[in-house]
């Protein structure tokens, strides 16, 4: 005879202090008969049968969970994470939600049973204006809906304020506006045009790019061990256009640890000429030699006695405190010196064939589609001097050209900065995080899903006809009353795999309005429909916004009926 449990949850939704990475699904067990808090064997056997058919049940069911990276975006108890989510990172989200596997995935978490979702619904609530702790408190006692359905913690994502801050008002555009509009439109381009010659700080990897590029960082303790870690200078100075570029090019072989450790290191300068080569003795015993990748023989480390903490010793002597390191996914490398270094330029991250963010291009087809130069031939293994050459160029091709040079992405991004430029009025500053959004819309446009985009009137200047096609529709309504009808309609017809409204609050302080807003766009949605909600003018000083996230579960009410 075993004692009764029950299955129960009792932890705050929107508490960041304890951020719950997964969603906990409960029901309720069947419940003894007998009145006591005991279990016949028979009410035993019936419970492990039940709570068996429930796992079961249960692993078929889509969920998020968030990595190391997506947890550095939750917020704190202040209302700020550590490293906000970029437009693109939840961009690859919904998207992935919508397309499957392959052509996007999220680094910052993981979308499990993505075969199971039924649609993807995204709401965004402009006229928040959470700037202080006591908005985040209010923000957050305001809107128990989240807690009730056990959402995600909120996560920061880099998206301004409002984002139709010139439409909120007035449609009209008055002929001085337009001018002023004509006229900063102008400057921007100017400057542009006068960027255009690329310069090493501004292919130089940011923090959360190199966050998101798993390098080892000493903050980044959940993902790296720092056991034998050392920094290539004991301080650095500030980077500049004139920082010496240095490329480096690492070989591995696969050891009795269960994971690669450095055999061979290349270093050359801007002139292309070796200053540094060295084979390195790994410090266990080695399993494979991959010789067809790397070009390591037993017979080449025959005599080698340099370590990796020699090599360590000789390239902190080597750099300057501004070196500026160059590679190709030059994070592996990193990993395998185990070196911290601030000042990284990333020859996969700077080139780009296919125009997918997410993807890299490798090193050997880079150089021949820019270089003409022909790496990595044959099947002895690479050469690491002849590819941290091939690195070296890349950058110097590209400084003598322009940021988007050989970067598909970054020159879509700016064809659709241009369209919308041309054919809408809106926030000039706020134009890069309009070509980051509308992103979203035209790569769901592109795939084979229907889907409904519903907004209230005065914000429908940015995508008034921008990707609206006979498969993804983009609808205005008068009143955000007509915008969240319209849009539960649409989520009804599961044939709409995209669902989306986009609303506006004209009082921030009436936020029993917005937790029925959501509560009723939650109730339209069908089951294991992944729901993404945007609050914009919410984060760090109310500049960011805040984004909450759910897949809805179906009731397990059949389950206990039959037992």
């Amino acid at each position: 005879m075993k004692g009764k449990r029950k299955l129960t949850d009792k932890s705050p939704l929107l508490s960041s202090a304890q951020p719950a990475v997964k969603q906990k699904r409960t029901c309720e067990e069947p419940k003894s008969t007998n009145g006591a808090n005991t279990l016949t064997e028979e009410e035993y056997s019936k419970l492990k049968l039940y709570l068996k058919e429930k796992k079961k049940i249960l692993k078929t069911f889509p969920r998020i969970l968030l990595n190391a990276r997506g947890q550095l975006s939750q917020l704190n108890e202040c209302g700020v994470s550590e490293s906000p989510l970029l437009p693109s990172d939840l961009n690859e989200l919904i998207l992935y939600s919508v397309y499957g596997p392959g052509k996007y995935v999220p680094k910052w978490s993981s979308l499990e049973m993505q075969c199971n979702l039924n649609q993807t619904c995204v709401l965004i609530i402009d006229g928040c204006d959470v700037k202080t702790k006591e908005d985040l408190s209010n923000f957050n006692n305001s809107l128990p809906m989240f807690s009730k359905y056990k959402f995600l913690p909120p996560i920061e994502v880099e998206l301004p304020p409002s984002w139709c801050a010139d439409n909120d008002t007035d449609n009209s555009t008055s002929i001085t506006d337009e001018k002023a509009s004509e006229s900063a439109l102008t400057t921007q381009k100017e400057n542009d045009e006068k960027k255009e010659i690329c310069t090493r700080t501004r292919l130089l990897m940011s923090l959360n790019q190199m966050m998101i590029h798993n390098y080892p960082l000493p903050t980044n303790k959940r993902q790296f061990t720092m056991d034998g870690f050392r920094y290539t200078k004991s301080h650095y100075l500030p980077v500049t256009d004139e920082s010496p570029m240095y490329a480096i090019d690492c070989e591995m072989c696969y050891t009795s640890i269960g994971r690669n450790e450095l055999t061979r290191v290349s270093i050359v300068n801007e002139q292309l000429d070796v200053i540094y080569e060295s084979f390195v003795k790994p410090t266990n015993k080695i399993t494979n030699y991959l010789t067809v990748y790397s070009g390591i023989t037993a017979s080449k480390l025959k005599d080698v006695k340099t370590t990796l903490a020699d090599v360590q010793e000789d390239i902190i002597n080597l750099l300057s405190p501004d070196s500026i390191l160059i590679g190709q996914s030059l994070n592996c490398d990193l990993e395998a010196l185990k070196l911290f270094h601030p000042y990284i330029i990333d020859t996969s991250v700077i080139f780009n064939l296919n125009g997918n963010k997410g993807s890299k291009s490798k090193l050997k087809l880079l150089a021949k589609n820019f270089l003409d130069m022909n790496i990595q031939c044959g099947n002895l293994g690479h050469d690491s001097i002849e590819d941290s050459r091939a690195t070296m160029l890349l950058v110097q091709l590209k400084l003598c050209k322009s940021l988007t040079y050989g970067d598909a992405y970054l020159i879509g991004q700016k064809r659709l900065a241009e369209f919308v430029n041309k054919k809408t009025k809106i926030n000039v500053k706020h134009i890069e995080t309009f070509k980051k959004f509308l992103a979203l819309l035209q790569s769901v446009s592109e795939s084979s899903a229907k889907g409904k985009v519903h907004l209230k009137k005065n914000l429908m200047a940015p995508y008034d006809n921008i990707w609206s096609t006979s498969k993804l529709s983009i609808e205005e309504h008068s009143t955000n009353k007509v915008v969240l009808e319209s849009v539960c309609k649409s989520m009804e017809d599961t044939t709409n795999r995209f669902c989306m409204a986009h609303m506006q609050l004209k009082n921030k302080n009436n936020l029993d309005l917005v937790n029925r807003w959501c509560e009723k766009y939650w109730a339209a949605m069908s089951s294991f429909a992944l729901c993404a909600v945007l609050f914009t003018g919410c984060g760090a000083e109310g500049k960011n916004s805040v984004c909450l996230l759910n897949v809805k579960q179906p009731p397990l009410n059949h389950l206990q009926d039959k037992f």
